[in-house]
């Protein structure tokens, strides 16, 4: 099985030429706005036959099974549910289809593995200063406060650093999760400060990070951000709300990553619904995906992305059923 894209001036001619090519068993898989005008549908096939009588045509073909077909429809489905972008949802379901025969955590998790970038930042082997960057309000001081609380809870030595020293009840906020923790909060005005620092504290240690937020849009703002970066060799993480709009999350993310950003952690996660264009943003500007909050309890650890926990994102109703469907399997007897 494999995708096929058809283009109209409009969504009737589109759909006509779907069914003149592939039949009524077809499945639909996408419908977007063209570039170049008009409209493009894609459709699902198994094979494409060409006829040498002067002109190619596809032939459509059912798909091997009901079951492949309604894990299909259903990835595409929840895609569209999701709002994932149109180019996004084509290339996931391209992959997908050959992994039909599975279970579709397992075939979207294969479709994320091909087609996204994961970089995980919590498996406790960073080996650079973690620095969370990004625009305000987005959970920087949080997440640092979630990983400070996790590396204490593990055992694992960590320094906490915030250049958040401009916005009211910035260092306040931090320092209230820091003292719980019997840690030292270190307060950085300017990128030479932080430089002095970071050549005393290390040595192993888990570095962590706040910066104020910044406005990737605005002079100044962009000169201090990179002027921070220049001077330290760091792991910058873009932090953002799971829920930006996809056109102005893309921006936002791709001024951020021409800073110098090299992931994104996602936050509010237990206020989103829709995880589409937070996974749309991350492909657009191939920024890899570290991690997600999804509480506001600072002892409620962030989570880890990768395939598999991405695709369980987006379909946690078949990850219920398929660990339901194993609780009850019967466990046999003996005589």
């Amino acid at each position: 099985m494999r995708l096929r894209s058809f283009h109209g001036p409009n969504m009737t001619d589109a759909m006509r030429q779907v069914r003149d090519a592939l039949g009524d068993h077809a499945i639909i898989v996408a419908t977007r706005d063209d570039d170049m005008g008009g409209v493009r549908v894609t459709a699902a096939v198994d094979e494409v036959a060409v006829k040498a009588n002067g002109m190619a045509r596809a032939a459509a073909m059912v798909p091997d099974t009901d079951t492949d077909n309604d894990l299909i429809e259903g990835l595409a489905d929840c895609f569209y549910k999701h709002g994932l972008s149109a180019v996004l949802s084509e290339k996931l379901l391209a992959t997908a289809v050959h992994y039909a025969a599975n279970d579709p955590v397992l075939a979207l998790a294969a479709a994320f593995d091909a087609h996204m970038q994961f970089r995980p930042i919590l498996d406790g082997k960073a080996t650079k200063p973690l620095m969370l960057i990004g625009p305000p309000g987005a959970g920087k001081t949080l997440s640092t406060a979630k990983m400070a609380t996790a590396a204490k809870m593990l055992g694992q030595p960590v320094s906490v650093i915030t250049t958040d020293t401009v916005r009211a009840g910035g260092i306040s906020q931090l320092a209230a999760f820091t003292n719980l923790l019997k840690l030292k909060l270190l307060e950085i005005e300017d990128a030479g400060a932080l430089r002095d620092t970071l050549s005393v504290h290390g040595g192993g240690n888990l570095v962590l990070i706040d910066t104020a937020g910044c406005n990737p849009f605005d002079k100044q703002d962009r000169k201090d951000l990179k002027d921070m970066l220049a001077k330290n060799d760091v792991e910058a993480v873009l932090v953002m709300p799971a829920g930006y709009e996809i056109q102005e999350g893309s921006d936002l993310a791709a001024a951020f990553r021409e800073l110098g950003a090299s992931s994104i952690l996602l936050t509010r996660g237990d206020m989103t619904r829709r995880f589409g264009s937070a996974l749309s943003i991350a492909h657009e500007t191939k920024l890899p995906l570290a991690g997600i909050s999804r509480s506001p309890d600072v002892t409620k650890p962030l989570e880890s992305l990768n395939p598999v926990s991405t695709a369980r994102l987006l379909l946690p109703e078949a990850e219920s059923k398929q660990q339901g469907a194993t609780s009850n399997k019967p466990t046999g007897t003996h005589a």
